[in-house]
């Protein structure tokens, strides 16, 4: 206990939203009493209505500034207008501080007696997830262009992670609203139309799980984001969407088999050029990455990851393991053996080379300047084709004629995970799997 305090007291944390840094014991809360005009009447007295006027709803500048730079975006945030206390800011409100048994400051109680869990940004004022700067933080971008499968994949990805982690020596311990609301909104299932993707310029709220890992007992924060590839190529909105992609430990690139053969689904012939793989860690790298690391390079861990891994089934002329689901009753303690990720990555680079061998090696290339910690993945979100069709408001959707199968989405997070420190690698068991390899890719 002594030990976990102590690290509490000098542990910073970076808000998910700005990336201000404060202590977990320099948080502000939303108050839980909040006036409106109904509350007030001519027949009361001076002194009652001067404090209801401190604890009147109100626009907030902070969250509304923050939220302006970001136009499309779904918000939903049932406190935004509620008084804020911060005993650390001298024109706020303030209040009783509350410590749970770590030492983490968790509540505040305001003058009218009334309790708040709910934890702000002082700087920003956006509510931060549960427990949020009680432990190490790791933040994994999720980036893909329109048409990639992004937003599919994260959903499928976030739909089973307690499964997910269970089986690879994690354990979830609770998820914030945020993941709950982006499921909610991104359902996929037979005959229902598909989740449409991230909207560009538009900010998906992160979406945070406490997690621990189970060999060294240690607790950490996952934060993810849903982020457009539009919005990491297109110089003004770089400015904006920077932050998260320079603050992430691990990014995981979603790339369609299109975008090797030109065929990206809805995209001009101007924007089948700039949206190319290649060009988008390279936009990347410049403009978030280079000036902060030497030579140039990050050490960010990039995991890119190929969808649509079930169209892409009969490209390669030698059996393989990546088109099938991950068989963990093969290995030890249900830990994730490192041996398969460069299996995978073999495959993958060899299916990529099949497409168009010019463009893998020009992304190849440029991943090796820019990004030089990368494996390649491929994943299934759906593992069966859409089709073509209309939505109750006879709106084009694409939909699904057989139940969706998440095959190895979580492939390109372990792996991430396991290059940040999160989770064991193991060397594979005396009697694993054989995988069949051309003799040029044999790594046995």
């Amino acid at each position: 206990m002594i030990d976990f305090q102590e690290a509490l007291v000098k542990m910073n944390c970076k808000c998910p939203f700005c990336f201000e840094t404060f202590a977990h014991d320099k948080v502000a809360f939303r108050a839980m009493t909040a006036f409106v005009k109904q509350d007030f009447s001519d027949e009361m007295e001076e002194q009652e209505r001067k404090i209801k006027e401190r604890y009147q709803e109100a626009e907030d500048e902070l969250y509304k500034n923050f939220w302006d730079n970001f136009p499309g975006s779904e918000i939903n945030n049932e406190y935004s207008r509620y008084p804020v206390i911060d005993n650390n800011n001298p024109n706020a409100l303030k209040g009783a501080y509350k410590y749970d048994a770590s030492g983490f400051v968790n509540e505040v109680t305001d003058e009218f007696g009334r309790t708040s869990d709910v934890r702000i940004c002082p700087y920003c004022h956006n509510n931060l997830p549960f427990e949020f700067g009680k432990y190490p933080v790791k933040y994994i971008s999720v980036v893909g262009i329109t048409s990639s499968g992004k937003t599919i994949y994260l959903s499928q990805l976030l739909k089973y992670l307690d499964s997910f982690f269970t089986k690879a020596g994690l354990t979830m311990f609770g998820t914030c609203d945020e993941i709950d609301k982006f499921l909610a909104g991104h359902k996929i299932s037979k005959d229902k139309p598909l989740p449409r993707g991230t909207v560009p310029e538009a900010l998906t709220p992160p979406m945070a799980a406490n997690v621990k890992d189970n060999n060294t007992q240690k607790m950490y924060t996952l934060v993810f984001y849903d982020i457009a590839g539009e919005n990491c190529v297109k110089p003004r909105r770089m400015k904006k969407f920077g932050p998260f992609i320079e603050n992430s430990d691990g990014i995981i690139l979603i790339i369609d088999p299109g975008q090797f053969m030109g065929e990206i689904q809805g995209a001009d012939e101007e924007e089948q050029e700039l949206y190319k793989p290649d060009k988008v860690i390279g936009a990347m790298c410049d403009a978030f990455v280079t000036s902060n690391n030497k030579n140039g390079q990050s050490n960010i861990p990039l995991a890119v990851t190929m969808s649509k891994g079930d169209t892409m089934r009969n490209v390669l002329n030698y059996s393989s393991n990546i088109f099938d689901n991950i068989d963990y009753s093969l290995y030890e303690n249900g830990i994730f053996p490192y041996n398969d990720f460069r299996s995978t990555d073999i495959d993958v680079w060899h299916l990529m080379q099949e497409l168009d061998n010019d463009k893998a090696l020009i992304l190849k290339n440029k991943l090796e300047q820019c990004f030089p910690c990368h494996l390649f993945f491929i994943v299934s979100s759906l593992n069966t084709e859409p089709y073509e069709a209309e939505d109750e408001d006879n709106k084009e959707c694409y939909k699904i004629d057989e139940e969706p199968e998440a095959v190895r989405v979580e492939e390109p997070l372990l792996w991430v995970l396991d290059k940040i420190g999160i989770g064991t690698k193991t060397e594979k068991n005396n009697n694993p799997k054989k995988r069949k390899f051309p003799k040029l890719f044999h790594i046995m």
